[in-house]
């Protein structure tokens, strides 16, 4: 009995970690593609930050 819930407990385990790993992987493709836009958008001059507000949230922009 106890074989066949260590099984699927695994396999719950995996399968979260999996996606949460997907998730991080999409994140940081989106946030390099508004980073990159962010520095093709703004000319040389001037100072351009780049903020995160948390973990999930994408990057913002913003010109000083």
């Amino acid at each position: 009995m106890k074989l066949p819930i260590a099984i699927v407990g695994s396999v719950a385990i995996l399968t979260l970690g999996g996606l949460a790993v997907n998730q991080m992987h999409k994140n940081y493709q989106a946030n390099q593609l508004i980073i990159e836009k962010c520095f093709d958008n703004f000319d040389t001059v001037g100072e351009v930050v780049i903020k995160k507000d948390g973990f999930w949230s994408p990057v913002i922009c913003e010109k000083k």
